[in-house]
């Protein structure tokens, strides 16, 4: 095993893999199917052709700059697992803070609506960990959705969540004005940004979960005026952002009625969270 680790990590280094000796172990543990740690006591073991068949296959996958997640089949996220593919993003870090927004003073019983749901891990993990609420997730894509409902059923709120094909400016009438909250991660990368991109995600990662437009803001005036649709009174809009899109995604809140609009930075600094309200 050590000799395929090491070849692992001679390949990924050619091929400009960021961090090739940790990728190559995470690789090499994924299709063993043990922790990165237990490499360690296993490197003296012998690898049988079909695993390594496996293993050279994995490694083909990263050297293309495909993501680690995707080849895992996995992504963790609030440090639950959520199984990803080419159908949907790969979940961020800085989504975690938005669903830590949203779960702020929500409501008893409260109804919920994540728009653009992708792999679902917003709306599942309000589902796990508000037990009490109920979770409307829509999406444009068919196929993400797909990957949701694999991911509620995964966690056991499949039950609590309704699925609905379609797009975030035109969710169902029935939810309108019943919604506590409306949360979302919405498209926001320029297309001017887009080549700019890492190949992991420009080149394997769904661009219409990206990238709404030339200026990144497009998606932010249909999501607000979405929210004000479904919230009732006293309910609250809570948006991720890109680094570009504080002032535009601010404005949009504004005209579609919404108030009190509250801007949130990352750990980084950079303005990451819209959080608005309906008077």
């Amino acid at each position: 095993m050590g000799e395929a680790l090491a070849e692992a990590k001679r390949r990924l280094e050619r091929a400009r893999v960021p961090f090739p000796n940790r990728e190559a172990e995470f690789l090499v543990a994924a299709v063993l199917g043990c922790t990165r740690g237990a490499l360690l006591a296993r490197r003296p073991d012998p690898i049988d052709d079909p695993t390594r068949r496996r293993l050279d296959a994995a490694i083909a996958r990263r050297e293309r700059r495909e993501p680690l997640q995707y080849i895992e089949g996995v992504a963790e996220f609030r440090g639950r697992p959520f199984a990803v593919d080419r159908r949907v993003l790969v979940p961020r870090p800085e989504t975690e803070l938005v669903v830590d927004a949203a779960l702020e003073g929500l409501p008893a019983g409260a109804a919920v609506a994540d728009l653009g749901t992708g792999s679902g891990c917003i709306a599942v993990s309000i589902a796990v960990e508000r037990p009490d609420a109920t979770v409307l997730a829509v999406d444009l894509s068919a196929d993400a959705l797909e990957v949701a409902r694999a991911n509620a059923r995964r966690h056991d709120v499949d039950d609590r969540i309704a699925f609905v094909h379609g797009d975030l400016a035109d969710p169902p009438a029935e939810w309108r004005s019943r919604c506590d909250l409306v949360v979302s991660n919405p498209p926001y990368v320029a297309e001017g940004e887009w080549a700019g991109l890492e190949p992991e995600v420009r080149d394997h990662e769904p661009k219409l979960a990206l990238a709404p437009g030339p200026t990144g803001d497009e998606a932010y005036p249909r999501l607000a005026v979405a929210a004000a649709a479904l919230l009732r009174r006293g309910g609250r809009l809570v948006a991720e952002l890109g680094h570009t899109n504080a002032a535009g995604a601010e404005r949009a809140a504004l005209e579609a009625g919404l108030t009190a609009v509250t801007i949130r930075p990352d750990p980084r600094g950079i303005a990451r969270i819209l959080i608005a309200w309906l008077p």
